[in-house]
C-alpha cells in the first residue's frame, strides 16, 4: 500500500467511523504495574489511539503507562508536534495556525468521571478527536505525504525497531521483511550507517529505552527488562552492564 493510498484509507476509516455509535475506553493496567503475562507490555510517550469497528470502540492509551498490543483496526500515535499513521509521520503544527488540539482534548477526556452526569460530554469529546483526527489528515492530502521521499532502507529499518522493539518476538527476519530486503542486504545497509548489526541496534534501542524507563521508581528491573523486549532479565543486565559500565538499577536505588 503506498503513502496515498493509506491516507484515503484512514481518512475514509475515521469518517465513516464518526457516524458509527461507539465506545471510549481508556486501557491501561491499574496502578501502571506490569503483570504476570508481561511480554509485549509496553509504555512510551506518546498519546495512542487505536480504531475498531467489530465492536465499534475508540480505545486510548494515555502516555507512560502499561499497555499490551491489542488488535485494531487503524491507530494514530499522538504528540504536541506529530501524528504517526500507519508507518508514515505527520508534522500538523509546523504551520502558522495550530490544528493539533488532540492532547488537550483528550487529557480532558481522560480526567472526566465516566459517570451519567458526565456522559454526554464525554460523548461530545470523544467525537472531537475523531473530528481533530479529520482535520489533520485532511490537511495532509495523500498526495503530498507521498510526495515527500522514502526513507533510505537503513533509516526505515532503525524507524522499524523503534516502533516495535518491545516485542519479545521481534526477530532479525521479521525486521528485514518489513523493509523489503533479506538480513545479509539490510545487514550491509546498516552497518554503513551505524557499524551495527540489525540485531545489535535492535539490543541497543532496547537498552536506551531501558535506561529511559529505569529514571522512573514505578518500574522495577525485571519489570523493565519486560517492557523493552527482553525475555531473560538475565540477558538484559548483562547487555546492560556491557554498555553502561554498571548494572541496571532503578535511579535512586
Amino acid at each position: 500500500m503506498t503513502n496515498w493510498e493509506k491516507a484515503v484509507t484512514a481518512r475514509e476509516y475515521l469518517a465513516e467511523f464518526g457516524r458509527l455509535a461507539y465506545g471510549t475506553v481508556f486501557s491501561n493496567e491499574p496502578d501502571g504495574r506490569v503483570p504476570p503475562e508481561r511480554f509485549d507490555y509496553h509504555v512510551h510517550p506518546c498519546w495512542e489511539l487505536k480504531f475498531s469497528r467489530d465492536p465499534a470502540v475508540l480505545r486510548i492509551q494515555a502516555p507512560n503507562t502499561v499497555h499490551c498490543t491489542t488488535s485494531f483496526d487503524l491507530v494514530i500515535s499522538v504528540t504536541y508536534r506529530k501524528l504517526r499513521v500507519f508507518d508514515w509521520t505527520i508534522e500538523p503544527d509546523a504551520g502558522p495556525e495550530r490544528i493539533n488540539w488532540l492532547p488537550e482534548l483528550l487529557d480532558v477526556l481522560r480526567r472526566l468521571p465516566e459517570t451519567e452526569a458526565f456522559a454526554p460530554m464525554r460523548e461530545q469529546l470523544s467525537r472531537a478527536v475523531v473530528e481533530n483526527c479529520l482535520v489533520l489528515l485532511r490537511r495532509f492530502p495523500g498526495e503530498a505525504v507521498a510526495a515527500g521521499p522514502e526513507l533510505p532502507l537503513a533509516d526505515r529499518a532503525l524507524d522499524y525497531m523503534e516502533n516495535h522493539y518491545f516485542h519479545s518476538s521481534l526477530s532479525v527476519g521479521d525486521i528485514a521483511g518489513f523493509t523489503g530486503v533479506s538480513p545479509q542486504m539490510l545487514n550491509l545497509a546498516l552497518r554503513r550507517k551505524t557499524g551495527e548489526s540489525i540485531r545489535k541496534n535492535l539490543i541497543r534501542i532496547r537498552l536506551e529505552h531501558a535506561a529511559e524507563l529505569l529514571k522512573d521508581p514505578a518500574y522495577t528491573v525485571k519489570d523493565v527488562a519486560a517492557l523493552t523486549g527482553w525475555r531473560s532479565p538475565f540477558y538484559f543486565s548483562s547487555s546492560f552492564r556491557r554498555k553502561y559500565g554498571r548494572p541496571p538499577r532503578r535511579v535512586g536505588s
